[in-house]
């Protein structure tokens, strides 16, 4: 199978089963895929279920509605339905999408999550754990006490068998195996010397896969959604490396734990590791970004990002999540993210994301270089990266002034600062000069989700438009000389963000004068 461009997931819960108003119909199970198709998605991975507790008719392991007469819960209702309604029609959810992949042309690959947490009495709580119940799990109290431990032969061969009955029973045309969800594999003190297990077990997956593709007489890829960095899979007893290497995968996704997109994301290892191996990488972005415009990334933003994975050797993007149903944006997205070298001189924005973590304390991200304060006497150094290939471009004739944009927190007018973007002063005459006393960020965060800046604050922002030879492919070197600070300004100023926009001399529509003013309230 070619490699994708673009990989799509749907976790066939939040984007579809808890949709569907029962009874539901053929045509809605298959929206999955009808949803994709025309765009640049050529490769659909779709979820089976809570994890554990599957929406297909598995015979291996346990389907929502076993067991089970009276629902508490509207959502487990609902699909609970969907299910019962999806056999009286003679199929089932997973069955439906896959037979409409082959009718349309697009790739199916179900998502078997590797791991589940669910305790006894849960809803998710899988049919090993029901039958074995602790003897299969890790069992260390307050760290993974009810995850299956892979060092158990039962747990490998009930995955095994949940993996023989997608490929072989319902003719998947591959198979994502997802080790993101619920991060534990072994008992933390058996971690290092069980590593081998696991890659052992990725074999075995190899050669299941293998054996059904040869008895069916077909080729079956194999892909792992993994951890961005090696060292947050080695934590956890998955050395990816050695899988490549073993020739286990075809596909590999690097998943990005952070909380914001970073669109100059410096992340080469997964790419160069599948590279070697004769495999290909794709990267899992996160979905939020931290700008004063929107709280999802725009298309620039998407453009940008396309161009620096693809730098870094990166086949494509793998995505999802994405506001549902779908609009403009999001078609707009899903067309272009998997012709990233069709847009290399369409506009992007490459803008630098603030250090997450929790203030205060030591960051999560030590490589991003914002915000920093402004101090008398010192100097801000930081990089904006550019993939884009401005020498092939300027040559052509096609780039447009660039438009750099510095946000500053609580910036005083009267200090003495000196702003130069690699080594070229910028004559604060030549700035155009925004200022927002009430700024809000419209980041919405989740959880335990943190970044260290803030989301209200007083802004101004410095604009200057640079000449495409003052473009560097590479790093773009920004200084923020604090000369003297007003004395009487005794607040705290910090340099917030920094973007460069690259324009093209690119295909666009003329302006209109259409747009609608809106109504203040009450008028």
């Amino acid at each position: 199978m070619n490699r994708p461009r673009l990989i799509h997931y749907n976790d066939a819960h939040h984007f579809h089963a808890k949709r569907l108003e029962p009874p539901t119909s053929r045509h809605l199970l298959h929206w999955p895929v009808d949803e994709v198709l025309g765009t640049g998605v050529d490769l659909l991975v779709l979820g089976l279920g809570y994890s554990d507790v599957f929406f297909h008719q598995s015979k291996v392991g346990r389907v929502v509605g076993q067991d089970k007469e009276v629902w508490e819960s509207y959502i487990d209702w609902r699909i609970m339905r969907m299910v019962e309604v999806a056999r009286e029609l003679g199929t089932d959810q997973l069955r439906a999408a896959i037979e409409r992949g082959r009718q349309t042309g697009m790739k199916v690959f179900p998502s078997l999550k590797l791991q589940d947490s669910a305790k006894p009495g849960s809803e998710r709580f899988g049919r090993l754990k029901q039958e074995r119940e602790a003897e299969v799990c890790i069992g260390d109290e307050g760290r993974a006490e009810w995850c299956y431990d892979y060092a158990q032969e039962a747990v490998q061969d009930y995955k095994l068998a949940l993996v023989a009955e997608v490929l072989d029973d319902y003719g998947a045309d591959g198979l994502e195996l997802d080790f993101c969800f619920d991060n534990f594999y072994f008992k933390q003190a058996e971690i290092q010397q069980n590593t081998p297990l696991m890659t052992a077990f990725v074999g075995k997956v190899r050669a299941l896969a293998d054996e059904i593709g040869a008895r069916q007489g077909r080729e079956i890829p194999l892909m792992a959604r993994v951890h961005l960095s090696e060292t947050d899979n080695l934590a956890v007893g998955l050395d990816v490396a050695a899988w490549l290497e073993a020739g286990y995968l075809d596909w590999v996704v690097g998943q990005d734990p952070l909380v914001l997109v970073d669109p100059v994301i410096q992340a080469p290892w997964l790419a160069a590791c599948a590279g070697q191996a004769g495999a290909a990488a794709y990267y899992r972005p996160p979905r939020r970004v931290y700008d004063e415009r929107v709280g999802l990334p725009s298309i620039e933003m998407y453009r940008a990002l396309g161009q620096t994975l693809a730098a870094q050797g990166y086949a494509g993007m793998y995505l999802g999540y994405m506001p549902w149903p779908f609009a403009e944006r999001e078609y707009q997205i899903l067309r272009e993210a998997g012709y990233p070298q069709v847009h290399a001189r369409s506009d992007k924005r490459y803008l630098l994301q603030p250090r997450e973590g929790v203030l205060g304390e030591e960051t999560t991200t030590p490589d991003r270089q914002l915000p920093e304060p402004l101090v008398a006497g010192e100097t801000v150094v930081f990089d904006i990266p550019i993939a884009d290939d401005v020498e092939s471009a300027r040559g052509d004739g096609e780039m447009r002034r660039a438009l750099l944009t510095l946000r500053f927190s609580f910036f005083c007018i009267e200090d003495e600062i000196e702003m130069r973007c690699n080594g070229r002063v910028l004559d604060r005459a030549e700035a155009e000069i925004h200022d927002e006393r009430a700024l809000t960020i419209p980041l919405s965060l989740a959880g335990s989700m943190s970044v260290q800046a803030p989301l209200g604050f007083s802004a101004h922002w410095f604009r200057f438009r640079l000449a495409p030879e003052e473009i560097r492919r590479g790093a773009n070197r920004i200084e923020i000389e604090v000369k003297k600070l007003d004395e009487r300004a005794g607040f705290v100023r910090s340099i917030n963000g920094a973007e460069l926009l690259l324009r093209y001399r690119d295909f666009v529509r003329p302006e209109g004068l259409e747009l609608q003013r809106i109504a203040p309230p009450g008028g």
